[in-house]
């Protein structure tokens, strides 16, 4: 079974974002990409289109996701989304064509994260920004599950998990140099313990290398190159 495989399962269960979804996540992601001035703007992996569905009005939406229902739904909150697997090809737009690319909680979802990535670039015009949100593994939460309980960090590719690679800020910062992006700003969203749920998102804003879930602003600057030409500098 791909990757792919397991988010077509998840999305048929209605592992979907809520019409009126919310949080510091949402809450954030909203405001910086109200702040920027771009008017076309890709949402991947949009899900029901209903995170990026305040900007609709003054905005120009796009969005795709792997589920034939959630597209559906994205459209119907004024959205034109398309069916697409990244795994399956290349995104469905000519070189050059947004202003900005929207991608929550996908690149954890994605084998080759070069190739998500290029296809971001590949999209975005040049100086346009990608706003990518993903869940954060080194935190204090899972440093502990580690240490005392024997058990990959909260949201790692553990056994029969849907995410199938881990990041943190600084692999997050790493991927996106080496696919033309200079990272401008990086945010975290809360801290999380379990029973409490999220809590200090003030706090956790400037402390985004520890935040449960991080979101990264990068601008587009210079086209990416794939398959990558070097592949010797690896984190290990």
């Amino acid at each position: 079974m791909k990757p792919s495989d397991f988010q077509r399962q998840f999305s048929t269960g209605g592992g979907y974002t809520p019409d009126e979804p919310k949080g510091p996540r949402i809450e954030k992601v909203r405001r910086i990409l109200t702040a920027s001035s771009a008017k076309s703007i890709l949402d991947i992996g949009c899900s029901n289109g209903a995170i990026l569905k305040p900007l609709a009005g003054t905005r120009e939406l796009h969005g795709v996701d792997i589920s034939d229902e959630l597209v559906q739904r994205a459209n119907a909150m004024g959205m034109k989304a398309v069916v697409h697997d990244v795994e399956s090809g290349s995104l469905p737009y000519s070189k050059d064509t947004f202003d900005a690319v929207f991608c929550g909680e996908t690149i954890e979802h994605q084998v080759d994260t070069d190739w998500l990535l290029s296809e971001i670039n590949r999209v975005l015009k040049p100086g346009g920004v990608v706003v990518l949100t993903f869940p954060n593994v080194r935190t204090v939460l899972g440093i502990l599950m580690l240490t005392f309980f024997n058990i990959p960090p909260m949201y790692a590719a553990r056994y029969r998990a849907s995410h199938v690679r881990d990041f943190t800020l600084k692999t997050v910062r790493m991927a996106l140099e080496k696919n033309g992006f200079a990272c401008e700003q990086a945010v975290g969203t809360a801290f999380y313990l379990p029973k409490i749920g999220e809590f200090a998102k003030n706090l956790a804003e400037w402390f985004p290398s520890w935040s449960h879930t991080t979101i990264v602003v990068a601008a587009k600057k210079t086209d990416a190159v794939y398959p990558p030409t070097n592949l010797t500098d690896l984190i290990y």
